[in-house]
């Protein structure tokens, strides 16, 4: 016996959160930087990927076909009419409020360069690095800020349910940067974590450091990920190694792999009989077959299959899935 949960969007409730995320994601700057991105077409907000605002630059747009510069009516135009330049006040006001006023409770996260806002979305910092012997220990004079709209795609990986089962330990999820990797991952995480097999559910560990796939906010993972436990922020060697330990799951799952910490973790998940699923950046095939990194990985013995992704135009879309013995020969 087993059984799947689903959750069915329909077009207007997929545009309405859409809106939802969009307008989250603008909460967080300043009244005239949020005055500006208000206007902008209700279409376009259910587009919006990223959106970069630097000093004494005007903003920048991300869609998945097109980058936009922003007007202070809230226009956007493949040109740049300077019409509303960023100022350092304009940054440093806005960091306050991604802060919640408080900058020193936000230090460290300030220096690994990103602050994960409520609602699973991401803030990317730039600015000038302080350090402590070789370790960065603060990031001052904020140059830049770039807002990231974390999109969940409830589905989103219907198709790998449909040709592997839920026997999916041992899945590498590739694509280039915006592919829709981590929306994948969460996806999986979810659909695992919440079936019954044998009347069993899968015990399913999120390996988060980057803190995107369940998008942790003050303990709360803001995207939906089923009944998955999440080791927020652990270096991924270090956090297999210690679900492996302490949690018992069957399947580990985390975000970009690639080093050979991250083979060698796998390779031992898998001496344990845990499974992973996990991500990796490669545009092609080709480039899966001659990468020495993700040899590294396919090498562990861990993988079975690896997912392609298309590019950033069509996020979350499957261009191809295979055996490891096809991806590298």
């Amino acid at each position: 016996m087993s059984f799947v949960v689903r959750i069915n969007y329909t077009e207007g409730q997929v545009m309405d959160k859409g809106i939802q995320d969009f307008i989250s994601v603008i909460s967080n700057t300043n009244f005239k930087i949020r005055s500006s991105l208000t206007n902008i077409c209700e279409h376009v907000k259910t587009q919006v990927q990223e959106i970069a605002v630097r000093v004494n630059r005007s903003i920048v747009v991300f869609t998945p076909k097109e980058s936009l510069f922003l007007g202070i009516d809230g226009s956007l135009s493949t040109e740049d009419p300077k019409s509303l330049l960023i100022n350092q006040v304009d940054l440093f006001e806005t960091l306050k409020i991604i802060c919640n006023f408080s900058l020193y409770s936000f230090q460290n996260q300030i220096k690994n360069g990103f602050i994960t806002l409520r609602g699973g979305h991401r803030v990317g910092l730039c600015g000038t690095a302080i350090l402590n012997g070789n370790d960065i220990i603060n990031i001052s004079d904020i140059s830049s800020i770039n807002l990231r709209v974390a999109r969940e795609v409830v589905g989103s990986s219907g198709k790998i349910f449909e040709k592997f089962g839920f026997d999916l330990g041992g899945t590498l999820v590739a694509g280039p940067p915006t592919s829709g990797k981590t929306t994948i991952l969460r996806d999986i995480a979810r659909k695992l974590s919440t079936t019954l097999l044998n009347g069993r559910l899968i015990k399913i560990s999120v390996i988060d450091e980057r803190c995107e796939i369940a998008a942790v906010y003050q303990g709360v993972p803001q995207k939906n990920i089923g009944l998955s436990d999440v080791m927020n922020g652990f270096p991924k060697a270090d956090g297999i190694i210690r679900a492996v330990r302490t949690l018992s799951p069957q399947i580990v799952i985390c975000d970009e792999v690639g080093t050979q910490e991250d083979a060698e973790a796998i390779k031992n998940s898998l001496n344990c009989g845990v499974g992973i699923v996990a991500s990796i950046h490669a545009r092609t095939g080709e480039e899966i077959s001659r990468s020495k990194r993700i040899k590294n990985i396919l090498n562990s013995g861990a993988i079975k299959r690896v997912i392609l992704l298309e590019n950033h135009v069509k996020p979350g879309t499957i261009k191809n899935m295979f055996e490891v013995e096809n991806a590298i020969s």
